[in-house]
C-alpha cells in the first residue's frame, strides 16, 4: 500500500468507494491527492436507476457513471428484437465513456437494481498521477474483456464460453471485494446469460448442468462457486487482467 493510504486517516468512507480506492490503488499507486480525490465521490447521494431501464441510449453523449451498486451491461438490439449483451457492468465500473464528448457505441441497460454516482470528478486527475495511470488500467482491462467476448463468441464450444465468462466474473469481482474463495453472487438470468454467450436458454441450461455434473461449479440460488478453477481456467484458456507495468 502506498505512503498516502497508510499515512492517511481512515476515512469514513461508504464501502463502495473505499472498495474503488483499493482496486485503484492495486492498479497503480496512489498519492494522498488521488486519495482525496476519489474519496470526494462519497459527498454526492446516490441516485437509483430500477431493473431493466436504459441509462445510455446508443449514440448518446453523457457523463461517465460510477456504478456502487448492481449489474448492468452494455447491449445491441438488432430491428427484430434479437439482442446481444456485449459485455456487463458490475460493482465498481465506469458506466459510459471516460469521455463524455464521445457518443457511446452500444446501449446501457440495467439489469438489476443500480445505485451510481456522478464520476466525472475523476476523470481530471493529473495525466502523470497514480489516479490517471490506474483508470487507463481500467479501460485496458475493458479492452481486454472485449476481446475474450470476441473469442467466445467467434471460437470457443458453450461450456468454453460459460468457464470464461464465471471466471470473468469471478476476478472483477474479487477486485471489488464482492467474491472470494471462489464464490459470488450472480444474480442473472438463464435468458441474460444466453444473450452474452450466443446460446439458446435450453443449450445454456444444458452447459450449466454440465459444469455441475462435472463437479466444477456449484449453484445454490443465485450464488456461484467456482469448485475447480484450474480446470476451468484450462477448459476456458482463461488469461488474468492486464496490468500496468511498474
Amino acid at each position: 500500500m502506498s505512503d498516502a493510504l497508510q499515512e492517511l486517516p481512515p476515512p469514513a468512507l461508504p464501502p463502495e468507494i473505499a472498495a474503488l480506492l483499493q482496486r485503484l490503488h492495486r492498479l497503480a499507486p496512489l498519492e494522498e491527492a488521488d486519495v482525496a480525490q476519489v474519496a470526494a465521490l462519497a459527498r454526492q447521494a446516490p441516485r437509483e436507476t430500477g431493473p431493466r431501464q436504459e441509462l445510455r441510449a446508443e449514440g448518446i453523449r453523457g457523463a461517465p457513471l460510477l456504478l456502487l451498486s448492481g449489474w448492468a451491461c452494455r447491449i445491441r438490439i438488432l430491428p427484430d428484437g434479437r439482442r446481444q449483451i456485449v459485455s456487463f457492468l458490475l460493482p465498481g465500473d465506469i458506466i459510459g465513456r471516460q469521455q463524455p464528448s464521445l457518443a457511446e457505441l452500444c446501449s446501457i441497460a440495467s439489469l438489476t437494481r443500480l445505485r451510481h454516482v456522478d464520476a466525472s470528478p475523476l476523470f481530471v486527475a493529473t495525466p502523470e498521477g497514480g489516479l490517471a495511470r490506474a483508470l487507463h488500467a481500467l479501460a485496458l482491462q475493458d479492452v481486454a474483456q472485449l476481446r475474450d467476448q470476441v473469442v467466445r463468441l467467434g471460437r470457443q464450444m458453450a461450456h468454453e464460453r460459460l468457464a470464461s465468462l464465471l471466471l470473468e466474473f469471478e476476478a472483477r469481482l474479487g477486485a471489488a471485494g464482492l467474491a472470494g474463495d471462489g464464490r459470488f453472487a450472480m444474480p442473472l438470468t438463464q435468458e441474460v446469460l444466453a444473450d452474452a454467450l450466443g446460446l439458446s436458454v435450453v443449450h445454456l441450461n444444458r452447459t450449466l448442468q454440465q459444469l455441475r455434473r462435472e463437479g466444477l461449479i456449484a449453484l445454490k440460488g443465485r450464488v456461484v462457486t467456482l469448485r475447480q478453477t484450474a480446470a476451468l481456467r484450462a477448459i476456458a484458456d482463461w488469461q488474468p487482467p492486464p496490468q500496468l507495468p511498474d
